[in-house]
């Protein structure tokens, strides 16, 4: 007698076979997610860097105020030189930005979700949403 279909024993094998790749896929995902995030961290900050390089050569100091919370980057004159300062991907995290009183210098912080080796100076605790660990001083 002939049976057709397939044993428990084959179909246990094929569901862990299926469920091994479903782990293996979710877990670089959500790697391939967390790098493409820190890329867009390093990329804006590098753009604030920019316009705050921009903004130096015309006024002879960085700005003083936190360019983060008031979202652009303008001269006293109404020059802009970042209409929109870019937030976080994450909602939690946030960049952060200080500059000292006469404008000599600035830090830019930003916490990397990846990156857990580096620090960041300037920043309070937990401002970024979690320890900033990617940091762009000025000057270098």
């Amino acid at each position: 007698m002939k049976r057709n279909g397939f044993t428990f024993i084959e179909m246990l094998v094929v569901v862990a076979i299926i469920a091994v790749l479903t782990a293996v896929g979710v877990t670089n995902f959500r790697v391939a997610n967390r790098k493409a995030r820190d890329g867009k961290r390093q990329g804006d900050l590098q753009q604030i860097r920019a316009a705050l390089e921009l903004y130096r050569t015309d006024e002879k100091a960085y700005p003083t105020v936190d360019i983060i919370s008031a979202g652009e980057i303008v001269s006293s004159g109404g020059t802009v030189y970042m209409d929109s300062v870019p937030d976080d991907p994450l909602e939690d995290y946030n960049y952060y930005y200080s500059s000292d009183a006469l404008g000599l210098t600035y830090t830019l912080c930003a916490a990397l979700e990846l990156d857990t080796t580096g620090g960041c100076s300037g920043a309070v605790a937990g401002v970024c949403g979690e320890d900033c660990n990617y940091e762009i001083n000025n000057p270098l």
